[in-house]
């Protein structure tokens, strides 16, 4: 388990029929669950995702040389996580597996004034009171009347019910940016291999259009209706280097071999 030391706070009740919307600081998408955390807690994304690395590697992950990605979290992943910002709760099953719109309906005690992290078919959103906040709406708080996904089905809810002292959640200090001491020739070959592999990834996945981050891919295809997460920019590129059997990217169109070529393969 990581050495987390939890730092006296303001302990006790919080606040029911309440969440905020969520401030993304980042540059990344917004994943459902650590935007759940969000909506809750009401800390930025930033510091919820420090919060994971917190919980999954310890506190020493602020010297690795990249941060751990977040994305997909898994229950104890969430509980573990809130409990480092200084909430703590209970799970609850929920018998028959109701729609989101059934289950908002007929809710009772706890679960209807307090906040819950509502687990759906495929993700998890916010819900407090009369209050909503998922991924569908970007984040934004809504009333639960106007709640998108209503068909989708729940099948467990973590329900918050008080406040404990949270951790101290070590961030990572932006590190000073080191001169550019590149000829003129190698800035035009690191320019070309970024060309061939945005040409590669959309040769390999038929995207329209691509987005790249210092540590994440995103695509549109021509069935989206917005981004779609593609892999972390380093396994991308591993899957474009050594030809992989399985998954969207395997390696094996014209556009990948020209990249495995600029990158000496």
């Amino acid at each position: 388990m990581p050495n987390i030391i939890y730092l006296p706070s303001a302990l006790g009740a919080i606040k029911t029929h309440h969440l905020h919307d969520v401030d993304n600081d980042t540059r990344t998408y917004p994943y459902a669950a650590p935007s759940a955390i969000a909506s809750i807690t009401g800390e930025p994304l930033s510091r919820v995702r420090d919060a994971v690395r917190l919980v999954r590697f310890g506190a020493g992950w602020v010297h690795r040389s990249r941060s751990p990605i977040i994305n997909y979290m898994s229950d104890t992943d969430i509980e573990e996580t809130m409990r480092a910002l200084g909430y703590v709760g209970e799970w609850h099953d929920v018998a028959g597996y109701p729609t989101l719109a059934a289950y908002l309906k007929h809710r009772t005690g706890i679960q209807k004034s307090h906040p819950c992290i509502v687990f759906l078919t495929t993700h998890c959103v916010a819900v407090c009171g009369g209050l909503f906040c998922g991924p569908a709406n970007n984040g934004v708080m809504v009333d639960i009347d106007r709640a998108p996904e209503r068909r989708k089905r729940v099948n467990g809810v973590f329900v918050v019910t008080h406040r404990i002292g949270a951790a101290h959640i070590p961030s990572k200090v932006p590190s000073r940016k080191k001169p550019d001491h590149h000829t003129a020739e190698e800035k035009r070959m690191i320019k070309e291999r970024d060309r061939l592999f945005r040409e590669a990834v959309k040769a390999e996945t038929g995207a329209t259009r691509i987005m790249v981050t210092s540590t994440e891919v995103f695509i549109i295809r021509p069935a989206d209706t917005g981004w779609t997460w593609c892999g972390a920019r380093d396994g991308v590129a591993d899957s474009l280097l050594k030809l992989q059997e399985h998954g969207w990217i395997r390696g094996n169109t014209d556009a990948a071999a020209a990249y495995r070529t600029a990158m000496g393969y």
